[in-house]
């Protein structure tokens, strides 16, 4: 073990730990692949352009080099939305690859443009199966593709389905490929939320994707909040209370009084659909609101049978082993099977997937199952068993016990029934809401809890089944007035354990006769410990839970409200089921006619010719589901044109300064500072090559100062520009002020201005302006500027001397433009009055000449600047000075 924490070495005098090593090396990149990256980082179009040209040329680096995070050019680029950059790189042909999927979760618009405006590239590997294949395979596919890509590689089958459902989920891809984007969504929500509890791993990011919950971060579905918009409940409403058009603005004593009527009618109506389902009473009753209220008077009068049968109003022999059916049992018969006939019908309608999804229609079912077994068990008793005999010498699993004892159970499940038509009541349907959520809670609670009961009820079995006792005529088990045997058998123990939670369990049940007062000790800390889990632990555990669902249920009261009474009116707006119980069970007419045509068409086997449609009729009816279709398409359009509108508004209300703005900002001051040094890098060449004139310049000064007046030599000159004879004038005046002070390094010290010369000079920026510092160029002059030399972002390190003297001259070039100005007008004063007391009348000649030359030179930079100082009106200003 301790060799592999530290190496010895044979020579070396100390421990050697594990010698380090690189695992995973990147490939180095070169000072210019790295200068070309960086360059692009920073926004420097003119270096990144250059850097391109030159790989074009000299193939000196690799445009599609990747950093040490794995980005290329184009890819960094795009983090930076830098759209300038991208199109330049794909001017190029720099590799794509999938920068176009990076683009989308960007979200940067223009470069998303900018690539799918650019070539397509061939079909590669990296294309991902989304732009390929769009729609995944079903939630529980068991397909040869699904289970090996499974097996293989989960994490990646899962991560691609994934990625598959969010590309799918995205708004505007529904808003624009979906014919009916509502119910596509409302499908992609379905299937996301099957994902959920298929793979529960990724539960978070399915329930967290845009299609299946709000943008608001609720809680709620958007199925729930797009059923509870007033606009959705406005048109169900109308369809609900059709023939009541003023049903809300009535008294409630006038509802009461109507509803009590039609229900007391309703057998009336179902007589009349029974005959006549074209007749004005047939087809009242197959308005929503009037069936509903027909079945609800269907089902309370069937609660009332159920009364009158638990109160024996026909009351036969109670010693009778099997009693034959009463009165009130016959009329209660037509709605059991009604009740089952529906119950039949609605699974073949809805398919039996959607009939085990609802909660009521498996209470319907236990409820019909309990009525059947009740009926089939009173049969076998009048059948098997007749005559009087007392009820006390019965059997204890008498058919006729049984069935009275199911009976009781199928009475409870009907009156809960009645619970479920509590949803169309504004006040009754938030509680029956959060019932519900209530009972979901109490079974995850008796899941644990039955485990509990379980493991003690084994424990105390164990311990105490050693110690029962049979006493002959004596009362046996907890419901004796003493209690005893209470954990003499698995079941007694069970009993008693769950009467223990309601205190109904006195403490001696853990007593035995004999003195063994160690198993007694054990015995009774084991039921104490029992319930401190069960009453303080789990019991307070339920009411949290039903707490947080009755919270969850008030917080939206509303909506959960509105969403559930949808439901039930939509129950009643599909055809079918028209007539309550037991009505339905009667055959209509209609009925048997259907009866007989199937009956003709399938066992007849005659083939009946179809008479042929006119094109009259074949082309109205295109030309009208054509209507419904464009009509159809038109609403869609203007609900996802009201729903973009609305994310925009959104999306500006709740605008603020994140990360990315700073990071926009950010590049886009990186981008003007590299355009500026650009700019600045062309006219710092221009000043390298007139710092070479000026050097020239003060050589022919200097013979001309020196040169005297016998000897006269023909001096090679030069036309100057206004610039050129500025940054002449300045260090020439710069050394001779620096002789009078004794200064070293060549500086005129700062001399006091008087007051009348600063009032003197009170336009001083048409002064700067005039000597052409901070003009702008004129065209002529922009284009020479443009032909420059751009400097590169390597090359700016090489220069470093030449930007660092350049640099200074600009800072500072704004603070000593007085100063300069000043000092040079009045050297160019000194230095004229002297070169006239030492030269002769032929020098004047050559003052003269080089006077003329400087016109001219004033004429060339009229042309270039606008409107520059010539030498004559710096002579002037001179003066005015002086």
């Amino acid at each position: 073990m301790a060799q592999f924490y530290y190496k010895r070495s044979v020579n070396a005098p100390y421990r050697d730990r594990i010698p380090l090593r690189i695992v995973r090396a990147e490939s180095e990149l070169s000072p210019a692949e790295k200068a070309y990256l960086n360059a692009v980082e920073k926004g420097d179009y003119a270096s990144v352009k250059k850097a391109l040209e030159e790989a074009e040329i000299y193939f000196k680096i690799n445009i599609n080099c990747i950093d040490p995070l794995g980005r290329t050019a184009l890819l960094i680029a795009i983090e930076n939305e830098n759209l300038e950059l991208i199109e330049l790189l794909l001017s190029f042909n720099v590799y794509v690859g999938d920068a176009l999927l990076h683009a989308i979760r960007k979200e940067v618009v223009g470069a998303v443009e900018l690539l799918l405006n650019h070539k397509k590239p061939s079909g590669e590997k990296q294309v991902p199966p989304i732009l390929l294949d769009k729609q995944p395979h079903e939630v529980r596919c068991n397909c040869v593709e699904c289970v090996s890509s499974s097996d293989v590689d989960s994490l990646r089958h899962s991560r691609s389905r994934l990625n598959i459902y969010k590309a799918l989920a995205s708004p505007s891809l529904i808003a624009l490929s979906s014919e009916d984007p509502f119910l596509t969504a409302f499908q992609l929500s379905w299937e996301l939320q099957e994902l959920s509890k298929v793979e529960n791993e990724f539960k978070s990011e399915y329930e967290d994707s845009r299609i299946n919950k709000n943008m608001n971060g609720n809680d709620l579905a958007r199925l729930k909040l797009f059923v509870a918009q007033p606009n959705c409940q406005q048109l169900l409403a109308s369809r609900w209370y059709d023939e009541f058009p003023g049903w809300r603005r009535r008294h409630w004593a006038v509802k009461m009084l109507t509803c009590a009527v039609i229900g007391l009618l309703f057998p009336v109506f179902s007589v009349c659909y029974l005959i006549a389902p074209k007749s004005p009473l047939g087809l009242f009753i197959k308005k929503p609101f009037i069936k509903f209220i027909c079945h609800t008077a269907s089902y309370l009068t069937f609660l009332f049978l159920l009364l009158l049968a638990s109160q024996h109003i026909d009351r036969s022999d109670l010693n009778m082993q099997g009693p034959p059916p009463t009165v009130v049992e016959w009329m209660i018969l037509p709605w059991v099977l009604g009740f089952i006939w529906g119950e039949i019908k609605q699974m073949w309608d809805g398919g039996l997937q959607d009939y085990i999804h609802d909660w009521w229609n498996l209470m319907d079912f236990v409820m019909n199952s309990l009525y059947l077994a009740t009926i089939s068990l009173k049969i076998v008793a009048f059948s098997k068993y007749s005559g009087l005999h007392p009820r006390q010498s019965w059997d204890m699993w008498h058919p006729t016990l049984v069935a009275e004892a199911l009976f009781a159970i199928a009475n409870i499940f009907s009156s809960l029934r009645l619970i479920s038509l509590f949803t169309a009541n504004s006040h009754l349907g938030p509680l029956q809401i959060s019932l519900g959520r209530m009972l979901l809670d109490i079974l995850k609670f008796l899941f644990i809890y039955c485990l509990v009961l379980l493991a003690f009820a084994n424990g105390l079995n164990q311990l105490y089944f050693y110690y029962e006792t049979n006493e002959p005529n004596s009362c046996k088990g907890i419901r004796c007035e003493k209690q005893n045997n209470a954990f003499s058998t698995l079941f007694e123990t069970l009993q008693s354990l769950f009467w223990s939670i309601f205190g109904l369990i006195n403490l001696y049940v853990t007593n035995v006769k004999a003195r063994h007062e160690f198993t007694e000790f054990v015995g009774a800390t084991m039921f104490g410990t029992y319930n401190v889990i069960s009453l303080v632990v789990l019991l307070n555990m339920l009411i949290a839970m039903m707490n947080n669902s009755y919270q969850l249920i008030a917080d939206h009261a509303d909506i959960e409200w509105k969403f559930a009474r949808t439901k039930l009116w939509m129950s009643y707006f599909e055809e079918g089921g028209t007539l309550p119980t037991p009505f339905n069970v009667l055959p209509s007419p209609k009925s048997l006619w259907y009866l007989i045509k199937w009956t003709w068409r399938h066992l007849c086997k005659k083939k009946i010719r179809r008479k042929p449609e006119s094109f009259g009729t074949i082309g109205r009816r295109a030309a009208d589901n054509l209507r419904r279709h464009h009509q159809y398409q038109e609403v869609m359009r203007n609900l996802v044109k009201r729903y973009v509108a609305a994310m925009i508004r959104d999306a500006k209300t709740e605008e603020g300064l994140t990360e990315e703005n700073f990071k926009e900002l950010k590049q886009d001051i990186s981008s003007f500072r590299f355009e500026v040094l650009g700019l600045l890098k062309g006219n710092r060449l221009s000043n390298l090559q007139t710092s070479k004139i000026n050097k020239e310049a003060s050589s022919l000064l200097e013979t001309d100062e020196n040169c005297e007046s016998g000897g006269k030599e023909k001096v090679k000159k030069k036309n100057f520009s206004l610039f050129d004879i500025t940054t002449l004038i300045h260090p020439r005046s710069a050394a001779i002020a620096s002789e009078p002070h004794n200064i070293s390094n060549g500086a005129a010290l700062m001399v006091s201005e008087p007051i009348k010369e600063k009032q003197k000079r009170v336009n001083f920026v048409t002064d700067i302006k005039s000597f052409g510092l901070f003009h702008r160029r004129s065209k002529t002059s922009s284009l020479e500027l443009s032909a420059n030399k751009i400097y590169s972002v390597s090359e700016e390190v090489s220069q470093q001397q030449v930007d660092e003297q350049c640099e200074k001259t600009t800072e500072l070039e704004g603070e000593k433009m007085v100063m300069n100005c000043e000092l040079s007008v009045q050297d160019l004063n000194e230095k004229c009055m002297l070169t006239n007391n030492k030269q002769t009348n032929s020098e004047t000649l050559d003052s003269q000449h080089e006077e003329n030359d400087c016109a001219v030179e004033a004429e060339k930079t009229e042309v270039q600047d606008s409107d520059p100082p010539t030498p004559d009106d710096l002579l002037d200003k001179n003066s005015l000075i002086l």
